[in-house]
């Protein structure tokens, strides 16, 4: 169950949801070799050093995920079966290894919220989704209105810090660049091709003059 979506998830980006049913401990040990298997995947494929990978932040945001396109799927589940589902908070502390470890399957997060939108006001499952977009910055990049509580873990690793950046340019998403480290890093990352992004090329400039006016005023 859990074990074949996520495999789709990894290999396709799409998805088959299957009915509500319990997730066994068999089933979540093969989870947690397959996210190991998909992180080594990701490993080999960064410039520098990724941070370690945090088993239990990995399964956790894999379990929830997974539980989110169900809730998506089967919207007469309910709110009650929402509010349970979603009651774990993520296991470990707020570090580089656990932001990395839950982008695994938070990456598709953005994908998640716009599949999930409805008209109604106070839709239990959107305010859970808009809440991990504002705790997991990472993986919430593009998706409108989000507001992260912190970049700190994000920003304070190099290689993470590089990862966002060029999410942030990829996706045009200007609401990012309001910490200094990041606005820096996403300069960095455009280097001589501000073509490559305009919108986030012209608000960097932005920045760039406004503080140099605040430090000719001072």
């Amino acid at each position: 169950m859990l074990l074949s979506f996520l495999d789709a998830l990894f290999a396709e980006g799409r998805v088959r949801v299957p009915s509500w049913g319990e997730i066994d401990s068999q089933e979540l040990c093969a989870v947690e070799t397959l996210l190991a298997e998909i992180e080594g995947q990701h490993r080999q494929a960064w410039p520098g050093s990724p941070p370690r990978l945090a088993v239990e932040p990995a399964r956790w945001a894999a379990v929830l995920f997974f539980r989110a396109c169900q809730f998506v799927a089967f919207r007469d589940l309910g709110e009650q079966a929402i509010q349970q589902a979603f009651q774990p908070e993520c296991p470990g502390e707020d570090s580089a290894a656990t932001h990395y470890s839950v982008d695994l399957t938070f990456r598709y997060l953005p994908d998640l919220l716009r599949l999930a939108r409805t008209p109604a006001e106070g839709d239990p499952l959107i305010e859970h989704l808009r809440h991990w977009a504002d705790r997991w910055p990472l993986s919430s990049v593009g998706i409108a209105g989000a507001q992260p509580v912190s970049v700190d873990a994000v920003a304070d690793h190099p290689g993470l810090l590089g990862m966002y950046a060029d999410r942030i340019i990829a996706r045009g998403d200007l609401s990012r660049l309001g910490d200094a480290r990041v606005r820096q890093r996403v300069a960095e990352s455009l280097g001589g091709f501000p073509e490559l992004a305009p919108p986030i090329a012209a608000a960097l400039q932005s920045s760039a003059g406004t503080k140099n006016q605040e430090q000719g005023d001072s």
